[in-house]
């Protein structure tokens, strides 16, 4: 399916939520590649089986800086600030170069903790 394509579909509130769905499956995962901006991710030739293998067990998903887990006290702050380096990135190159440079001062263990896709 081509971007154009997928914008389509996109576009399209319930078909929307099931790609979503589709993507979080099965849960439990913290997914680097937020879904909410999955046409974004689209547009830079990511994949959906990419998105799928990047993620990381939401009970090793530990945020620094505030401190705190997926879900938890600082989680919110986190997921902010991955949703504006994703809004404010031109490419999937510069996404790549701020989330390593975040999780450096905002995840436990720093850009080695990320996914092997995600590392530099």
């Amino acid at each position: 399916m081509t971007p154009d394509e997928f914008d389509k579909v996109w576009a399209d509130p319930k078909l929307r939520d099931t790609i979503k769905d589709r993507l979080r499956h099965p849960g439990g995962l913290h997914e680097w590649h937020l879904v909410s901006r999955a046409d974004v991710f689209k547009r830079w030739g990511v994949t959906s089986e990419q998105i799928a293998d990047m993620r990381t067990l939401i009970s090793e998903t530990k945020f620094v800086n505030p401190t705190g887990k997926h879900s938890g006290k600082g989680s919110t702050k986190a997921h902010n600030e991955l949703l504006e380096i994703i809004d404010s990135s031109t490419d999937y190159d510069m996404f790549k170069r701020r989330l390593q440079n975040w999780a450096n001062c905002r995840f436990e263990g720093g850009v080695d903790a990320l996914p092997d896709g995600l590392k530099p």
